[in-house]
């Protein structure tokens, strides 16, 4: 992160802005690039949150402060955000490096002002040039499409994968074989079951209208909790929290009505508004929320009743499939 420090330069404005970088993929070079102005944003929150965490006076905590008070805006336009300054998102292109702001950082959320529509605006706009978009592509795309809350729309994004580049063993295939992008699919339904950014945990916040039941166990988020909870018939049932760290907890558990909780000890539980409770878990301690017609906190998967077989590792293709040098 320090290493930006030396090319961030004051400008007319009396903005810091930085000269031209690559945003990687796109071909060149340009000045205040959309992806090296959200890794500077985003390094320099991340570095004051963790010395405030680790309760470290850092030297360079200054320099950090000033570079998010005076770094000059994402270069944006009426189309989303732009590659850089004086240079828009004009061409296809799979990767979503002028966006990271949106995805993976959240620099820019739902919780902004305007926030959901810039984001939108920005995912329409790259996913509307569809020409070299690859499935690395449909992967960012559902996954920021889960930010949205908007489930059926991430797993429409997600079938972009599915049907057309994920391979029946599960890798992915461009000039080869790799595994990178099926990876980045699991984050995607990862995402759509559970986020954690912004110091807040959200529950089932992206769920696709087809997943009425689902269910998972211990997925871990920021702020070092581990979470499980089982939702049925699109009702969230119950959500298991445990904390390792001692971290504030900020949860939007899902569920509809009064919430009850349960656990070893009565837990203060706040409601803060918007869906959000606060509630006083400490380290190594565990609650669970539920509602009143919770019959028992037992989770197990989901039945598939569509399922015709299991391909992984079977010769369920009917010819065999030839991937420029590889077979």
């Amino acid at each position: 992160m320090n290493y930006y420090l030396y090319f961030l330069k004051g400008g007319p404005d009396g903005k810091l802005h930085l000269p031209k970088t690559y945003s990687p993929e796109y071909g060149q070079s340009y000045d205040d690039c959309n992806f090296d102005l959200a890794l500077i944003r985003w390094g320099c929150e991340t570095l004051l949150e963790s010395a405030e965490i680790l309760q470290i006076s850092d030297p360079l905590a200054p320099k950090w402060k000033d570079v998010l008070e005076n770094l000059v805006d994402f270069p944006e336009n009426e189309e989303g955000f732009m590659i850089g300054k004086d240079q828009a998102y004009d061409r296809s292109h799979r990767h979503f490096s002028h966006l990271l702001m949106v995805y993976p950082l959240h620099l820019v959320h739902i919780d902004q002002p305007n926030g959901r529509e810039r984001i939108q605006r920005s995912l329409n706009h790259w996913q509307s040039k569809k020409e070299y978009l690859m499935g690395y592509s449909y992967t960012g795309a559902s996954s920021m499409a889960a930010t949205l809350g908007e489930g059926n729309l991430a797993l429409d994004y997600l079938k972009g994968l599915w049907g057309e580049f994920l391979r029946p063993n599960t890798l992915y295939v461009e000039d080869g074989p790799c595994i990178e992008t099926p990876l980045s699919g699991a984050q995607s339904i990862h995402d759509m079951l559970l986020q954690s950014w912004g110091n807040k945990i959200r529950v089932f916040p992206a769920m696709p209208d087809v997943w009425a039941d689902a269910s998972f166990a211990d997925l871990r988020t920021e702020g070092a909790f581990l979470v499980s909870a089982k939702r049925e018939k699109g009702k969230t049932d119950f959500v298991k929290i445990k904390s390792l760290a001692g971290a504030p907890l900020i949860i939007a558990p899902g569920i509809k009505g009064k919430i009850l909780t349960s656990g070893k000890r009565k837990f203060k539980m706040e409601n803060i508004g918007e869906g959000l409770f606060s509630i006083d878990l400490k380290k190594n301690e565990e609650v669970i929320l539920h509602t009143d017609q919770t019959k028992h906190f037992v989770l197990k998967p989901v039945s598939e009743k569509r399922r015709v077989g299991n391909y992984y590792g079977s010769k369920a293709m009917k010819k065999k499939m030839e991937y420029k040098g590889l077979e």
